[in-house]
């Protein structure tokens, strides 16, 4: 009885120093993503976002929004879908954490949010102004989709995930490596930094 009652407590005691934070922490939904620079005279603007949904998630999304089953979401099932699915992520700015001139941008907001059915996928594109637009020559942009919560999990596309718009200098590189200080949770944060 004792031996039982010892090894009741010793499981308590793991639970509570682990931490429910860290007992729930595999994703409920996963992403593949891919982002676009916007160039404006050497200057990044806004960055653009497509994400890819996961088969269970997409299956179960576009169930409840594409009402009429025509494979399509028509105006009235986009505007339902952005109210209840998208609009909600804003607080915690939409999953996009992104550092310029060595600070956190905060407030971020959304614009032209698009969703759409590719082969049985749940596709998210949407834009996200810098304000004020950052020059990378200046200090690095960097980028991540990171969810504090762990609720959802982002990869990059396998190709083609980092695309630019607009002019660009040739000397301007990206480099993508697990974030360090800071960014120590971040798997994929992306570092763009121009000049030597």
């Amino acid at each position: 009885m004792f031996n039982k009652i010892k090894a009741l407590l010793i499981v308590l005691v793991s639970f509570s120093l682990i931490g429910k934070g860290h007992i729930f922490a595999n994703p409920d939904v996963w992403v593949k993503a891919g982002i676009t620079y916007q160039f404006e005279e050497h200057l990044v603007t806004e960055l653009t976002y497509i994400w890819s949904f996961d088969d269970y998630f997409s299956s179960r999304t576009i169930q409840t929004y594409d009402r009429d089953k025509n494979g399509v979401f028509g105006s009235e099932e986009l505007t339902l879908l952005r109210r209840e699915a998208f609009d909600p992520l804003s607080r915690f700015g939409y999953h996009v954490h992104i550092w310029a001139d060595g600070k956190k941008l905060k407030n971020l907001m959304a614009k032209n949010f698009d969703a759409r059915i590719e082969t049985k996928k749940l596709i998210y594109e949407f834009t996200v102004p810098l304000m004020p637009s950052a020059n990378p020559n200046d200090a690095p942009i960097i980028t991540s989709l990171y969810d504090k919560k762990l609720i959802m999990d982002f990869r990059f596309f396998k190709k083609n995930f980092l695309m630019v718009k607009g002019m660009m200098r040739p000397d301007c590189k990206f480099q993508i490596k697990r974030g360090k200080g800071i960014q120590s949770y971040h798997p994929q944060p992306v570092t763009l930094k121009c000049g030597k």
